[in-house]
């Protein structure tokens, strides 16, 4: 199976983040099964053993270093070792999830850019 790019690891384990959050049998489904969740989510594997970790446990190697950048080498270097240390949060950061976006929010989310972006009369964006 061909490596994952580090933008496509970091999407796929995002999601997977979101949907842990989200999903409490998923997530306690994970715990249990985090080879065949990860899998099923883009993230194979393969034959090494996936070690979960909260962020700020220390893994293997001494390190308790868990951010998503972070979590793409240790996957990579894991995969490639047959132990790969995976951090994940059980609960969704705070602000990070559960309210509800704006109309406004959602325009400026769909459009890529605010309605109010600047003070020049016409629109010199356009």
């Amino acid at each position: 199976m061909a490596e994952l790019t580090q933008d496509q690891f970091l999407q796929r384990y995002g999601n997977l983040m979101v949907q842990l959050w989200g999903m409490p049998a998923l997530l306690d489904r994970f715990k249990k099964e985090p080879n065949a969740v990860l899998k099923e989510h883009g993230l194979d594997p393969e034959r090494a053993q996936v070690n979960l970790l909260k962020p700020g446990t220390p893994n293997d190697l001494g390190v308790t270093d868990a951010t998503m950048e972070s979590a793409y080498k240790l996957w990579t270097d894991g995969k490639k070792r047959g132990k790969i240390p995976f951090y994940f949060v059980e609960q969704p950061p705070e602000g990070a999830g559960g309210e509800a976006l704006s109309d406004s929010d959602l325009m400026a989310i769909a459009g890529g850019w605010s309605i109010s972006c600047c003070s020049c009369t016409p629109c010199c964006c356009c």
